[in-house]
């Protein structure tokens, strides 16, 4: 991203080379085919809102392959004017649930990040009727996520977006791996920057931040006093050298709250450890990372905010071994070695042979092998930016880059 005074000096000599503002304004564009692929789209939905109103569709139960209703004419219509029914140009489509049409409506969900079953049911149906105007605004919002990233993401990096649940791991500008991942809940909400991965933790303890021990974890403690010892957390005061370990039994628990918790709970390495095997570091303000967690049921669900701000991954161990040993030139531990450091349960740090950029990104709309995805803005980000790109220049200013007005 150009700075402002950049920006500004960029448009004045603009006047004075062929092609004026319009080429000058060109070059200052984002330069990835995703964000291109974005503008074609808004472009669908701009034309799709000159047609019409977009009616919505009315069904009096959820519909499915070999079904024959007039609503599945309606489907078909609609599936191919957003281009999930190929081969269709919209003007027509018959009244039965055919084979065809489950594929589209699969293509659709998948899209949309619903469960993909083939079946028009509620969810599908209220996607379906999201009208021209509100993508529109939702590509709008997005499209001004990627002018705020910068101009080189890096040929290998990690991104994650929040709002898709997904993390991708780039390796000469192609994505190599791809994990479902848990994010923080909407009162909890994990926020966007960009640092630089320098190390792990593997089988790491958990220092519980201040706040979680006498939110959360203090009202456990006091309905169940077999807690602590059940889940590894030793009771501590003091830091460094004047570090003391307390005896959980010697502490009048029903006379702490939120407001007066003077205690500091570590959680040792092992399998209730809240950060699992492994917990991937990139130094920052938020006190964020990727981890491991024990409660691998939650990935299953479609909507994945559950943590408490920091990025739950699906398969720590995939990354581990990408980040230590599958990296060209940046190798610093074998996968067997990785595997038995594992199994010891000794709390190890590596460091990387070569840091690595982590975007943490919140994007609603994006791309994916040419296809645009489409995902509930579970932060309510995207209004409140869209209103900003609506107001004077002095409101834009005011929108910060977590894409909310935080």
């Amino acid at each position: 991203q150009r700075p402002r005074e950049a920006l500004i000096e960029h448009m004045k000599q603009a006047r004075t080379r062929n092609g004026g503002l319009k080429a000058a304004l060109e070059t200052v564009l984002p330069d990835y085919p995703e964000y291109h692929v974005l503008v074609e789209r808004l472009a669908l939905h701009r034309s799709l809102e000159s047609e019409g109103e977009w009616h919505p569709i009315v069904v009096d139960r959820a519909l499915r392959i070999d079904d024959d209703n007039p609503a599945v004419s309606r489907v078909g219509v609609r599936l191919a004017k957003l281009g999930d029914l190929e081969g269709h140009n919209g003007a027509g489509h018959p009244s039965v649930f055919d084979e065809e049409l489950d594929r589209a409506v699969r293509n659709f969900q998948a899209r949309h990040g619903l469960e993909v079953d083939g079946i028009a049911g509620p969810r599908t149906l209220a996607e379906l009727n999201t009208t021209p105007t509100q993508r529109q605004r939702q590509l709008r919002a997005n499209l001004e996520r990627w002018r705020w990233l910068p101009r080189e993401l890096g040929l290998e990096h990690i991104r994650v977006n929040i709002a898709g649940f997904e993390m991708q791991v780039f390796s000469d500008g192609r994505p190599v791996l791809t994990q479902r991942v848990i994010v923080g809940l909407p009162y909890r909400r994990t926020p966007v920057f960009t640092e630089q991965m320098t190390y792990l933790v593997l089988n790491p303890s958990w220092e519980v931040p201040a706040r979680l021990a006498a939110r959360d974890l203090l009202p456990q403690i006091q309905a169940d006093r077999e807690y602590l010892e059940r889940m590894g957390f030793a009771v501590l005061q003091g830091w460094g050298a004047e570090e003391r370990r307390i005896d959980p039994d010697q502490v009048d628990w029903d006379s702490l709250s939120q407001q007066h918790f003077p205690y500091r709970l570590r959680q040792a390495p092992g399998p209730e450890n809240a950060l699992g095997t492994v917990k991937f570091m990139f130094p920052n303000r938020h006190n964020v990372y990727l981890h491991d967690t024990p409660a691998r049921g939650l990935f299953a669900r479609q909507d994945r905010a559950f943590s408490s701000g920091c990025i739950r991954i699906e398969d720590p161990l995939e990354l581990t071994d990408w980040l230590l040993h599958e990296r060209p030139e940046a190798r610093v531990m074998e996968p067997e070695r990785i595997r038995s450091t594992l199994q010891s349960g000794r709390e190890t740090t590596v460091r990387l042979g070569r840091a690595v950029p982590v975007h943490l990104l919140y994007w609603t709309a994006w791309v994916v092998d040419g296809q645009v995805q489409f995902r509930r803005d579970i932060y309510g980000r995207d209004a409140p930016l869209i209103e900003a790109l609506d107001s004077p220049m002095d409101s834009q200013a005011q929108v910060n880059d977590a894409g909310g007005m935080e």
